[in-house]
């Protein structure tokens, strides 16, 4: 929803108005889709960004955003989250970086998937992306910031129709003394006509079959070293296939800083084949909850899967921000 742009006489009559009623009126020219609360919205017709209390919170990008200078144009993207914001303004993502182009901030892809056996990379954007058809649902109060959309899996050579459908759907909670919580729905649905196969799979690395694609973060790696924290404790490693219910990764405010701040991901337990063991970590800088991981899951027309997930932002390690109490409250409250 928006408002209509103030004309010279409705300022006039505003010049009149209380004090209060000048914020008020401001208040709705700035955040024309917002409600009146600690959360409000700014759209500036491309990307929709949430604050708390004036402070951001994260960046959705639905509008295609372009690559930059000198980066192949097939890496424009739209339909994820960039930037995403740490409880003291710090950015924690990182968009087109140098080392992986197709990486974007806060995101859900796959590189195997197939829609009638023709391939459907949406991971690297071959040939297909994924595309805002709509916001079904934008609602900012005092208790909570909720974004609902659209979107649709779509070729480059067959522009307007769309083989997969995404209902996405998240809520932002409000900050607590130092941690905030952001709940994901995700579901794919076969828009095609067609099998669509859903796959992660992909080559051997080292005798490891890599099962990419599912709900994937892409921290700030400029802020290295990071810190990966999973069930059984710190994950020196970098993993491929790792069973934990929950992963943590830390890492510096700043640039050589021993201050921290993080992102844990926690599975939903009605997610299928929970918990599945699909998390892989690099500690370059990549987060992935790798749904279906190394199998395929087929979709028949019009069959559709839900992947659930809650993101704890946090000051501090995965140590300081309690998370395995966190989990535990997810989960024992999950519907």
């Amino acid at each position: 929803m928006s408002s209509a742009k103030p004309t010279a006489k409705t300022t006039a009559k505003t010049l009149r108005f209380s004090s209060a009623s000048c914020l008020l009126v401001l208040a709705t020219m700035i955040f024309p889709s917002s409600g009146f609360g600690a959360f409000v919205f700014q759209d500036d017709g491309q990307a929709l960004t949430i604050l708390e209390n004036d402070a951001p919170v994260l960046v959705y990008r639905y509008g295609m955003v372009e690559p930059p200078e000198r980066v192949d144009a097939k890496f424009r993207r739209a339909c994820y989250i960039h930037p995403l914001y740490g409880l003291d303004g710090e950015v924690l993502t990182q968009d087109f970086p140098f080392d992986h182009r197709h990486h974007r901030g806060v995101f859900w892809a796959w590189p195997k998937s197939t829609v009638g056996g023709r391939a459907a990379d949406v991971w690297a954007l071959e040939g297909i992306r994924q595309v805002h058809e709509a916001f079904v649902e934008r609602r900012a109060d005092a208790a909570e910031a909720v974004i609902a959309v659209r979107n649709g899996w779509v070729y480059d050579d067959e522009p307007g129709k769309a083989v997969v459908r995404e209902h996405v759907r998240f809520v932002v909670h409000p900050v607590g003394e130092n941690t905030r919580a952001i709940d994901f729905e995700l579901t794919f649905e076969n828009a095609s006509g067609e099998e669509v196969v859903i796959s992660g799979s992909s080559a051997e690395d080292k005798g490891v079959t890599k099962g990419y694609g599912g709900f994937c973060l892409r921290p700030d790696a400029t802020r290295s070293p990071m810190r990966f924290t999973a069930v059984n404790g710190v994950e020196k490693e970098d993993a491929l296939s790792l069973e934990t219910p929950w992963c943590d990764v830390s890492f510096p405010v700043e640039r050589k800083d021993d201050k921290l701040s993080g992102v844990a991901i926690f599975q939903h337990p009605r997610n299928p084949g929970y918990p599945h063991p699909g998390w892989i970590l690099r500690h370059y800088g990549f987060l992935g909850v790798s749904w279906p991981h190394t199998v395929d899951h087929p979709l028949a027309p019009g069959a559709s899967v839900t992947l659930r997930y809650r993101m704890w932002i946090h000051r501090g390690d995965a140590d300081a921000a309690g998370i395995p109490a966190a989990f535990a409250a997810y989960t024992s409250a999950a519907p």
